[in-house]
């Protein structure tokens, strides 16, 4: 095969197997705004979660209702993305009541409407726990009222995520679910990262079509030449 032939099949093949690169699609640490949240929630000075990884602000929750208005995230990605992880600090502040008397309190997340995540958090037992919870903090009070607060590192799996806009909710519910400054949420921290699509697949259709006339291009060469 002459070189120059050679040489743009060895780049065409290298262009099918570019890997996948790490990319974050959303980060906010609610320092200096709110940008990208929708819906539900407002800025708030994290009080003592700040002791416990939480900045000086966070995203904060009152809603009441069953289930309660949403903090709604928007993404907007510009092409296929996977292995997309949602991570995010959890604040279940004052009186979250689990199984007894006034529970169920659940916080949830949707992803495009669909549940990904609803766990019963309960300040009177013990503090939650699951693969995804890290526990930061439990029992002292270090929010808003008198009663007791915890605070957890969430780690969810998006899976793989189509090219365009996304939605993910954050939302509470359940019969006993209080809200104002009874119960009520904040997130903080929050990254979603995975791999941006490319690795592994065909290059754009201009891209390969280039390479395709190339390669010709290089035939016709050779064989004027023969």
């Amino acid at each position: 095969m002459p070189r120059l032939l050679s040489n743009l099949t060895l780049a065409l093949l290298a262009a099918l197997a570019v890997p996948a690169q790490a990319a974050v699609f959303y980060s906010n640490d609610f320092e200096a705004s709110a940008a990208g949240m929708s819906g539900a929630g407002f800025l708030a000075g994290s009080q003592g979660f700040s002791a416990y990884g939480f900045g000086s602000q966070y995203f904060r929750n009152s809603s009441f209702g069953n289930p309660a208005a949403s903090s709604v995230l928007g993404l907007s990605l510009g092409s296929a993305a996977t292995a997309v992880t949602l991570n995010f600090d959890l604040a279940a502040i004052d009186s979250w009541d689990g199984f007894n008397c006034c529970g169920p309190d659940f916080f949830n997340v949707k992803l495009d409407g669909t549940t990904i995540y609803s766990k019963n958090f309960d300040i009177f037992g013990s503090p939650s726990t699951g693969p995804e919870l890290s526990n930061l903090v439990y029992g002292p009070n270090v929010a808003v009222a008198g009663w007791g607060d915890q605070g957890y590192k969430v780690a969810l799996s998006l899976g793989n995520l189509s090219a365009g806009a996304h939605t993910i909710e954050f939302f509470a519910s359940g019969a006993g679910w209080q809200g104002g400054d009874d119960e009520s949420f904040a997130i903080d921290n929050v990254v979603v990262e995975g791999d941006s699509a490319g690795g592994g697949q065909l290059p754009e259709p201009a891209s390969l079509a280039l390479f395709s006339l190339a390669l010709l291009g290089a035939g016709a060469v050779r064989r004027s030449r023969a």
